[in-house]
């Protein structure tokens, strides 16, 4: 299993130096906003988690899971939360590492895989917070136990995923310009196929993300969807408690 998350790290620390646009840092106008109370994390191009969703983050310990690149972080900083970071990829912390020498945030970087928390105690934080990373990960259930284990009572859990839809379905390219096809069966492993070129990714049932949370002991309290340009890449993002 480890010789799979070494070549996820590989892959991440490819697309940053390559500046792939999702790891792209939060803005001076972004960080601003979020010092002001008005902060907004986005989860696709148009739409944000729900400002509800977060409330008042002055003074919460929060867990960015899987979650570097100087985008998140900074923003839940800015907010007045005390933030860790978790990452695979020390490229993506770097990230997070100069904007917070810059803007003198305080934010703890940690340099670990999502399915492993074990260096935090039980209870230690308010909110974690999951940007789309799932699909690294061959078994969301160990992810989402270790994300119940850190919480405290009354803590949330946001994650934002991927429909399985983007797995489902291939492009097929035709005279009429193109149309997608239901092809693959869930779950999904990029590793099956011969032409990924060493890329990692596994594509997880809505039964994996829901059915695993409330497994865990997660109340699922929201959830929303945001439709990209691409019809196969829809992302939603659910709100789960620990009570």
């Amino acid at each position: 299993m480890k010789h799979i998350f070494e070549q996820v790290e590989r892959n991440i620390n490819r697309l940053v130096e390559n500046k792939v646009n999702w790891a792209e840092s939060a803005t001076e106008e972004q960080m601003q906003k979020a010092q002001n109370g008005e902060l907004e994390l986005m989860f696709g191009s148009e739409k944000a988690i729900p400002k509800e969703w977060l409330g008042d983050l002055k003074g919460k310990k929060v867990l960015c899971l899987a979650g570097a690149g100087g985008l998140q972080a900074p923003l839940l900083a800015c907010a007045g939360a005390e933030v860790t970071v978790l990452d695979l990829s020390e490229k993506m912390l770097e990230k997070d590492r100069e904007i917070a020498r810059k803007k003198k945030l305080r934010i703890t970087l940690e340099h670990g895989n999502m399915c492993d928390l074990s260096r935090f105690p039980e209870e230690t934080f308010d909110l974690v917070l999951n940007p789309p990373s799932l699909f690294y990960v061959p078994d969301v259930l160990p992810v989402f136990k270790e994300c119940y284990r850190v919480l405290k009572k009354g803590g949330s859990f946001i994650m934002t995923a991927v429909n399985p839809i983007a797995y489902v379905c291939d492009y097929v390219e035709d005279e009429k310009g193109g149309y997608y096809k239901a092809v693959n069966r869930m779950p999904y492993c990029s590793a099956d196929f011969d032409n990924q070129d060493g890329w990692v990714e596994y594509g997880h049932t809505m039964e994996s993300y829901i059915g695993g949370q409330i497994a865990c002991g997660f109340v699922i309290t929201g959830y929303v969807e945001c439709q990209m340009e691409d019809i196969t890449e829809l992302y939603f993002v659910t709100k789960a408690e620990k009570n």
